[in-house]
């Protein structure tokens, strides 16, 4: 399998980046991602907003692959940190993240307006 990843931006001023990954010329995976500062640490933060792996391409390196490019943009950047969330029925994307990072026990609330 031949994977690539490149940055795109939706826009100049918009602070949404994407890492995409391209198998034989069609995307198969996408990243977006933002750096915002934190009240508890001194430099920014990033946050990994989104992952998406087509189905087909799950369990062959892709996620990882996007999720490391996103590490190394963010360690580029000055980033003290990343982090992501995902639902607690995502069993195939947490035993990816339990590699890459680690779970600190939060639990994420939202109230839409």
């Amino acid at each position: 399998m031949t994977k690539q990843t490149w940055e795109r931006f939706f826009d100049k001023a918009e602070t949404v980046r994407a890492f995409v990954a391209e198998l034989d010329g069609r995307v198969v995976g996408i990243a977006h991602f933002l750096f915002h500062c934190s009240t508890s640490r001194f430099s920014d933060v990033c946050y990994l907003q989104d992952l998406f792996t087509e189905e087909i391409c799950r369990g062959r390196g892709v996620g990882r692959a996007l999720i490391q490019r996103v590490l190394d943009a963010a360690q580029e950047a000055g980033s003290s940190r990343v982090y992501w969330t995902t639902q607690t029925s995502n069993v195939a994307g947490r035993a990816l993240y339990d590699k890459m990072a680690e779970h600190h026990g939060f639990i994420v609330y939202s109230h839409e307006l």
